[in-house]
């Protein structure tokens, strides 16, 4: 028995969430689906929001910082201001990995990426009919469903702000330093 245990807590150790391209990918696509991104009438724009977004509907302790905040508008303490500035410094590092899996999604025809000539970003949607219907099962990704309609309550128009307003919404306005390339 204690062999298997320490088997365990092994995997737990070696498995990153953060870094797990299956992980990031069906976040991505519950956090669109559930938003209702799913033709180019009702695109999510700015793809790159998505680095930042992910962390908070898979981390239940940041988005409940979040809603906290927007709820009683306390300014957060020292500690969670430094989880916050973490979550985004490695959200930032973390752009390039999620860029990834969205040119691989779309080159399987799961999304569509569309460059946004007004706004100069690269919007994207879900094509439900590439995709099974079963993936879409509520029983699987509860918790993320859960997470992504409390992230919509905090930030009604989380699917059309530009990245720098949901920088602000999420760190900016709770001492984080951030900036936009």
């Amino acid at each position: 028995m204690p062999n298997k245990q320490n088997l365990n807590v092994k995997k737990r150790i070696m498995f990153n969430k953060d870094e797990d391209y299956y992980f990031i990918t069906y976040n991505i696509l519950v956090f669109l689906d559930i938003l209702g991104c799913v033709s180019e009438k009702s695109k999510f724009l700015d793809y790159t929001k998505l680095s930042y977004i992910i962390p908070f509907i898979s981390n239940h302790l940041l988005l409940d910082l979040i809603v906290d905040f927007s709820q009683t508008n306390h300014l957060p303490n020292n500690e969670e201001i430094e989880l916050l500035r973490e979550t985004y410094y490695k959200s930032r590092l973390k752009l390039k990995l999620v860029t990834s899996i969205l040119f691989t999604l779309e080159r399987n025809e799961y999304i569509a990426l569309q460059k946004n000539l007004t706004r100069n970003t690269i919007d994207i949607w879900i094509r439900k009919d590439k995709i099974p219907e079963s993936f879409f099962n509520p029983s699987l990704y509860r918790i993320e469903i859960e997470h992504t309609k409390k992230l919509r309550e905090v930030s009604p128009r989380i699917r059309t702000l530009t990245v720098n307003t949901l920088l602000d919404q999420l760190f900016g306005n709770k001492g984080v330093t951030v900036w936009q390339v």
